[in-house]
């Protein structure tokens, strides 16, 4: 039952501190980046939770290779997590597929797409 309520404290906490705590972590860079994005966390969450049904676990804002994205997990209704990747200029999703699979692709490193083993073509 911890485990749940950990999962699902983030998801709760997304209205009433967005980046409170990421905010301080973040460069310059993605700083820019995060206040020039006409996506809010808000209608990035609902485009992760179009991309894959279930309970949103995180939402993070980052710099994807130069792009402005967040990075959200899901847990699938199958208890499968996974990481969907949002535009955070216009909200497409770029990147989908189980969080194993993506760390497989991050690790890489080589920029190139890849399909992963759910069929899914993630870009680099």
């Amino acid at each position: 039952m911890l485990r749940k309520t950990i999962l699902l404290l983030p998801a709760a906490l997304l209205g009433a501190l967005p980046f409170a705590a990421s905010a301080e972590t973040m460069d310059q860079s993605e700083l820019d980046m995060f206040r020039s994005a006409s996506v809010t966390i808000s209608q990035a969450s609902d485009a992760a939770l179009q991309a894959h049904a279930g309970t949103l676990a995180t939402v993070a804002f980052g710099d994807e290779n130069g792009r402005a994205a967040y990075e959200a997990v899901v847990i699938g209704s199958d208890g499968q997590p996974w990481t969907v990747l949002i535009d955070a200029k216009t909200g497409e999703v770029f990147a989908s597929a189980l969080s194993s699979s993506m760390d497989d692709h991050e690790d890489q490193g080589d920029g190139q797409d890849e399909e992963d083993h759910d069929g899914e073509t993630n870009d680099g």
